[in-house]
């Protein structure tokens, strides 16, 4: 067996989740492919940017198949987490047009109009929660809108979605979440299919989910109905989190850097997607995710045996200097858009996030009506982290204004 490596390190550990920039430093410059076994069996982790891309375009010998945390998890077929070549590219395209930027584009009004439903409604209150009042609900009714899905209680659908975050780290947590929203997929999907075979086709709702459950898939037929159930279930899985975290995790920073950020963003609204850009890459939703090896791989420098995880760290590579050579360290609120794509927050190569052009939409939304509606806004306490080593965003984020 191969020894740990002599720097101690573990995603888990307390002192990472409360800090894993200055942990990811410490891999990069000390030991940037690193072995721990105190999870139970082997993981590896890949610190430098160069690393990490190597890793993230080697779709022929790094796999999905294992999933992405660090226990090893199966899925039914349809769940894109799970896919490899060349499933993958088969699902990816015939879901992609719904994410293009012309789709999601359509559906701003949409998304502006919750934003300023969220705001107006604590408005006079003058104190909340940032993540409960705004960006909690706004990915969840995003991923309704594109997905064509009209939910009445929209609590139901958060609480599932989070329950499906917290079993990516804990399998356990996700079991009746997934079973419950299975269930309501699979009732849509049969309802959309009848309607589509009778002569009521004016009643079919617009969008992915439709389209999914009715059009031409493979050899003439529609994708099965299991398919279509793990395939909006990954979606909703990697869209909310992510998303919300992303709205708090910018908010957090451009308040937390008070009159200045905040203030100049208050002046000039073109900084925004700017600020969206930089908060995704200084303060990654997801902080990485694993992959699995097929076979015997060398990964800088490193032997891994085959069938091994290996985490690859999206926000240590965000910061690497050899990626990022001006101020990797500093949030810089107007960091040109063509540096700052650069970064692997959405990942890279083949498995680049689906809904990469949504989440920049929502969270630009969500900036652009709080600068207008609270003008003021402040933060009124310490946050907390959302509570998964894979994960960077706050749980909770209290403000005033």
């Amino acid at each position: 067996m191969v020894d740990e490596s002599p720097l101690d390190y573990s995603p888990i550990d307390p002192a990472v989740m409360a800090d894993p920039a200055a942990a990811y430093a410490r891999l990069r410059a000390e030991c940037p492919v690193h072995r721990t076994d105190a999870l139970g069996r082997p993981l590896y982790s890949i610190a430098a940017a160069a690393d990490v891309h190597a890793v993230l375009i080697d779709h022929q010998h790094w796999s999905n198949r294992k999933g992405p945390g660090i226990a090893n998890t199966t899925s039914g077929a349809g769940d894109m987490q799970h896919d490899d070549q060349p499933e993958h590219t088969q699902r990816r395209t015939f879901a992609r047009d719904w994410f293009g930027p012309p789709a999601v584009a359509r559906l701003e009004p949409a998304i502006r109009e919750v934003a300023v439903e969220c705001i107006e409604r604590v408005r006079d209150r003058g104190v909340g929660d940032l993540y409960a009042d705004v960006a909690l609900p706004m990915p969840v009714t995003s991923f309704c809108a594109i997905m064509g899905i009209d939910i009445a209680d929209r609590a139901q659908f958060l609480e599932w979605a989070d329950e499906l975050v917290v079993s990516m780290a804990y399998p356990e947590r996700g079991r009746e979440a997934r079973a419950a929203l299975s269930e309501f997929t699979a009732a849509e999907v049969e309802r959309r299919r009848t309607l589509a075979a009778s002569e009521r086709h004016d009643e079919l709702p617009d969008g992915l989910l439709t389209h999914l459950a009715v059009d031409p898939y493979r050899d003439g037929e529609p994708m099965p109905l299991s398919e279509v159930v793990n395939m909006s279930n990954q979606l909703l899985i990697a869209g909310h989190e992510t998303s919300t975290s992303l709205i708090t995790n910018c908010v957090w920073r451009l308040l937390e850097d008070r009159p200045n950020r905040w203030e100049r963003l208050l002046a000039d609204r073109s900084l925004v997607p700017n600020a969206v850009e930089e908060s995704l890459r200084f303060d990654p939703p997801v902080l990485g995710l694993c992959r699995t090896n097929d076979d015997d791989a060398v990964v800088g420098g490193v032997e891994i045996p085959a069938d091994h995880k290996v985490m690859v760290l999206y926000a240590s590579a965000n910061r690497d200097p050899a990626r990022f050579p001006d101020r990797p360290d500093e949030f810089v609120v107007d960091r040109p858009l063509l540096e700052t794509k650069r970064h692997y927050s959405f990942s890279w190569g083949i498995h680049h996030c689906l809904g990469a052009h949504l989440a920049r939409l929502t969270g630009r939304v969500a900036v652009e009506e709080l600068l207008d509606r609270l003008p003021g806004l402040r933060l009124d306490g310490e946050p907390t982290r959302v509570p998964s080593p894979f994960l960077w965003g706050r749980k909770t984020l209290p403000v005033a204004w």
